[in-house]
This record gives C-alpha cells, structure tokens and sequence, in this order.
C-alpha cells in the first residue's frame, strides 16, 4: 500500500517536472524563435544522426550534434548581437559560407566518429596482445622458479568447466595467485 502511494507521488512529480519543462519550452520558442529556426535549419545533420543512432549512449548523434553546435555558433551569436528578424535569418542561409561551415563541421563530425572507433578498437587489441604476452613471460618465470607443478591448478581451472555450462571460461586468476614472490622469500 506505501510502495503504491509512492509510486503514485514519484509519478506525480514527473508530471510536474514535465509539465514545466513543455512551458518554459513555450517560451523559449516564441522568445527566440528565430534563433530556433537559424538553429534548426543549421543542426538539420545533428537530426539525422539521431534517427540512425541506436546506441543507448547516443555517441553517434553526440559527436555530430557538438560539432555541429559548434559550427552553427558564430551565425547564432551574429544574429543576437546585430538583431533583425526573418530576414536576417533567411540572409544568413543566403551566405554559402555560412552553410558550408555548419554542414563541415557536422561533416567532420561524422568523419571523427567513423575515423576513431577503428583507431581505438586496433589499440585495444594490440595493448590485450602486449599484456597477454607480459603475463606468458611472469608465468614462464614462475615455472622456472618454482617448477612445473606451479601450473598444475592453472591447467585444471581450465580443463573443468562450470557447473552447467559446459563452455565456461576458466576462473579468472587473482592478484594474490598470480604475484611473484620476492627474491628474499624464495632463498627460505
């Protein structure tokens, strides 16, 4: 019965919230509608990322839109700081520079955004090979230290897969398991 009174009061104040929210939107728009139209004719490539990013993290639309922000910026500001009204909306889409600046930028927008997810993926597989290759060498170094049996649990975590999954990857080894012991201790 509380659970339901609170969901109710939850519910309530999203209702509110978005109730504000729709009407300082209101006013926004009929305050710098202008400004609203420079944007939106200026940030149109911004609206396409977003209908085909599918990514919940929405990083696609993200780097075209800050980009493209970026690029719309200096006509936004232009505008503000001369004043005018449609027209001077509408003379500002007249300017081919202006245009080529807004689109380049939501351009170079999607060029970063195709260009490093490769880079990124091509440095993580070569920094897992690296370690992989690191932790080969510790663990050669124990077993010349301390014999072949110190690999012994190691081959059997491998070999035994969990219970019912018969392709579980093996137990992943600890710190403690896998430090190597100090020159000191070992002499003992």
């Amino acid at each position: 019965m509380a659970e339901t009174a609170e969901k109710e009061e939850v519910s309530g104040k999203r209702r509110t919230g978005s109730v504000v929210i729709w009407i300082i939107a209101a006013v926004v728009l009929f305050a710098f509608y202008e400004s609203i139209v420079l944007l939106l004719i200026g940030m149109a490539p911004t609206g396409v990322a977003m209908l085909f990013d599918r990514s919940p993290s929405r990083n696609q639309t993200r780097t075209v839109g800050y980009l493209n922000f970026a690029g719309c910026l200096p006509w936004v500001i232009d505008y503000w700081l001369v004043g005018g009204d449609f027209a001077r909306v509408f003379d500002i889409f007249a300017d081919p520079m202006a245009l080529f600046v807004m689109y380049s930028s939501a351009a170079l927008g999607w060029l970063l955004f195709f260009a490093i997810r490769p880079v990124v993926g091509s440095y993580l597989a070569v920094s897992a090979d690296l370690r992989e290759k690191q932790i080969g060498r510790v663990q050669q170094k124990m077993e010349e230290e301390w014999g072949p049996e110190i690999r012994k649990d190691a081959e059997e975590r491998t070999a035994e897969p969990a219970e019912g999954d018969a392709a579980a990857p093996a137990a992943p080894i600890t710190a403690s398991e896998a430090a190597v012991p100090e020159e000191s201790e070992n002499k003992q």
